[in-house]
């Protein structure tokens, strides 16, 4: 293979429990993060180490909190421990204050189980917008140094159409700052959409992927991210299946969907890790930094 033709991607996960976010934000139903995080989060690790990749993991406060020893496991691996809120709460369900103790409270918890401050966020549902841009001067007054969680396009549930596709230094009035690294889209048509990652990764070909890797590499660094239950095929306990006997077909057919493509999941990902070099988002950072290449905003 000539390695000079692989392109770098920063690989991003988001550590949070299928089943416990379905029950809650699905059905209703409170509870705790299950063992399968552990599982399937360990299965990611194996595929990283496989080809001693590095990745981000964004890891929910909550997730940390009952399970210590993965995050402990996931840093001496040599990963980057990133926060991906405490308990999944999308920005746009919650005013100022409650974020603001939420993130501090994930924060804390990651840096005390690492012994290193943490310096990257990623929001939940990617949920950082025009209307909750409110958060980004609150993360860069909890000390994050960078943000992850822009889409910058339209999509169904998510998107800041016209933020820039480039790693961005917001500026505040405050004089204080945080780096925005976005999320990687292409453009079909004249139209710009999401491509790498989660159900996209899951749902395309791979080829596809592929594609975009190389399409987006000739300006930014592409931009990967999953999720642990994404790699999860096995079946779900009977207590969420009795709960998805009582939603309407619509939803039903949401939530079946969320399975395809699980079972290939491993293999397209240690595809993509053999023919391409990744890196953290850190590093993409400190990347963008020495190109000179990262443009400013005003906020």
């Amino acid at each position: 293979m000539n390695y000079k033709l692989k392109k770098p991607v920063a690989i991003s996960v988001d550590v949070e429990d299928g089943i416990n976010i379905a029950m809650r934000d699905v059905f209703g139903k409170e509870m705790l993060p299950t063992e399968r995080v552990v599982a399937n989060t360990e299965r990611i690790l194996d595929l990283l180490g496989r080809y001693n990749a590095k990745a981000t993991f964004f890891i929910l406060g909550q997730v940390a909190e009952h399970f210590p020893d993965l995050v402990k496991k996931i840093h001496s691996k040599g990963h980057e421990i990133g926060v991906h809120g405490y308990d999944h709460h999308r920005f746009d369900k919650m005013d100022p204050e409650l974020a603001r103790s939420q993130l501090s409270r994930a924060k804390t918890l990651l840096e005390g189980l690492t012994g290193e401050k943490v310096a990257g966020h990623r929001a939940p549902a990617f949920s950082i917008n025009e209307q909750t841009r409110w958060a980004l001067p609150l993360l860069a007054e909890l000390g994050f140094r960078y943000d992850s969680s822009i889409m910058p396009c339209r999509a169904t549930h998510y998107g800041w159409p016209g933020f820039p596709d480039d790693v961005t230094e917001i500026q505040f009035n405050n004089e204080t700052s945080i780096f925005e690294i976005p999320m990687s889209t292409i453009n079909l048509g004249s139209r710009k959409v999401p491509c790498l990652g989660g159900s996209y990764f899951r749902l395309l070909p791979y080829r596809i992927s592929q594609y975009s890797i190389d399409k987006i590499s000739k300006r930014n660094t592409p931009l990967f991210y999953m999720h642990p239950y994404e790699t999860d095929p096995e079946r779900y306990p009977d207590y969420y299946f009795d709960e998805l006997k009582k939603v309407s077909i619509v939803l039903k057919l949401k939530m079946k969907s969320m399975w395809i493509g699980r079972k290939k999941f491993p293999d397209k990902m240690e595809k993509m890790l053999s023919q391409n070099d990744t890196m953290t988002m850190k590093e993409l950072l400190e990347k963008e930094k020495l190109n000179g290449s990262i443009i400013s905003r005003k906020f």
